[in-house]
């Protein structure tokens, strides 16, 4: 009787993460937007400012997929942690979300770099 109640508790803690996935998708998409609209600023590049092209394109060509990978591997760890580990999944998920910080400002910062804002 012990396992099956705590089986059930394990997946009760695997359903209440999903909220906090949710929440760390919208707040991934907003950040994704927010790099992909200071790229813009590679229109005021010419002749009386040069910028680096390359670094923009990586920062623009490497943040989607990587926030977007984060995003999966951070919602099926938090997942499995209470299922198959016994853990509390919260901080897999705040994991999640300082990795996409990490990864948004990084990005952010180099489009400044390439466009010699910085």
């Amino acid at each position: 009787m012990e396992s099956r109640l705590d089986g059930r508790r394990r997946f009760s803690n695997a359903l209440a993460i999903l909220p906090g996935c949710a929440l760390h998708l919208l707040l991934s998409v907003p950040a994704w937007f927010l790099v992909q609209l200071n790229g813009l600023a590679v229109a005021g590049c010419g002749s009386e400012r040069a910028c680096n092209i390359g670094l923009v394109d990586i920062a623009l060509a490497v943040v989607q997929p990587s926030l977007i990978a984060i995003w999966v591997v951070t919602t099926a760890l938090a997942v499995l942690s209470p299922l198959r580990w016994r853990r509390n999944p919260w901080p897999v998920l705040g994991a999640g979300v300082a990795a996409s910080i990490v990864v948004t400002v990084t990005a952010l910062l180099m489009i400044r770099v390439g466009v010699g804002l910085l």
